[in-house]
């Protein structure tokens, strides 16, 4: 008989981190389609970006925002850099992948995209490990699961 495994489900950071590891592979793939194959990838990372973004305004900025010390600066700027970083997206995708300007404004919008990623990582993330409960940050990744489940219907 084999050992008994404890499957330990993810928390937010580490479902947070996930998604902007895809956000960033979407991102790689939208970059290196050819002009008639950018749109599939573009949709995909509009919802990926979306669906993050309703994630994190609604569970993980207001716990950043009320558990730490300057949490309430440093969660209130992530919020507003990602809400600008999203309408940033869904301009370039008015615009259209066909539009001269799409790649230079594609990659432009890549790059922020990263950056922003990059600083919840180094900023965000360890005010909710320290100052967050861990059963808290589990429940969090539930709670963000299912406001985007609803958002989805």
């Amino acid at each position: 008989m084999e050992a008994f495994q404890v499957v330990i489900s993810p928390d937010v950071i580490d479902v947070l981190r996930h998604e902007h590891e895809q956000i960033r592979q979407l991102c790689i793939d939208v970059q290196g389609a050819g002009p008639d194959r950018k749109r599939r990838p573009l949709a995909a990372l509009r919802q990926a970006v979306h669906l993050h973004q309703i994630g994190e305004l609604t569970v993980a900025h207001p716990t950043v925002r009320n558990s730490s010390p300057n949490g309430d600066t440093i969660g209130l700027a992530c919020q507003v850099r990602g809400e600008q970083l999203e309408r940033s997206l869904t301009e370039l995708g008015r615009l259209g992948v066909e539009h001269p300007d799409f790649d230079a404004g594609f990659a432009a919008l890549s790059d922020a995209l990263r950056d922003h990623a990059a600083e919840q990582e180094r900023d965000e993330f360890p005010l909710l490990r320290r100052y967050v409960p861990t059963q808290r940050l589990h429940m969090m990744a539930s709670a963000m699961r299912d406001i985007r489940t609803m958002a989805l219907d």
